[in-house]
């Protein structure tokens, strides 16, 4: 999240602020400038929402000791950091290498996050009688042929054939030849 919203800030900034807009005329070299304080403003707000979030669990009494030391908020907010930059650097990494979009990263980590929880829950619910297993069985069919559908559709090629058009000379037509007229 840290990184979307310094994304965010940083398209928002190039177009109200001259000096950030020039920078972005400027072709690739303005373009790297511009990335590298999307990078900086990453770790600010992540240094931020880990503060945030560290005291938000000291707070509910969710940290490993009722007094939290300064070491837990130390090694928490760290964590936090490290951890938003790692995604930061992961999605450049995927990006370079044309696996996808830079920003769909952090929607897939939290949909893979989630999947063993609600995988969980269904068979539980399942076991309880709250859904009957065919349901469950046809809920797993769909996810695998969504799936499926989605990586055949990603990978899928279409050929199209390419008719050039003649090339023509003067007034004639290169594909057919000129016919002399012979006067006798």
């Amino acid at each position: 999240m840290p990184y979307i919203s310094a994304s965010i800030i940083m398209q928002l900034m190039t177009a109200v602020t001259p000096s950030l807009e020039a920078l972005k005329k400027e072709g690739d070299a303005g373009r790297r400038k511009i990335n590298q304080y999307t990078r900086y403003l990453t770790v600010v707000l992540a240094l931020i929402q880990g503060i945030g979030m560290t005291f938000g669990l000291a707070g509910q009494n969710l940290a490993y000791s009722a007094e939290p030391a300064f070491g837990f908020y130390f090694v928490a907010v760290i964590s936090l950091v490290t951890g938003a930059v790692f995604m930061m650097w992961l999605g450049e990494q995927i990006t370079e290498r044309g696996v996808g979009k830079r920003h769909l990263h952090a929607d897939l980590r939290r949909i893979v996050a989630g999947l063993p929880g609600a995988i969980g829950q269904a068979f539980e619910q399942a076991r309880q009688g709250e859904l009957h297993i065919l349901m469950l069985l046809a809920i797993g069919f769909v996810a695998i042929a969504v799936v499926y559908f989605v990586v055949v559709m990603e990978r899928g090629q279409r050929r199209i054939t390419i008719n050039h058009a003649r090339r023509q000379a003067g007034r004639y037509s290169a594909a057919r030849p000129r016919s002399r007229a012979i006067c006798r």
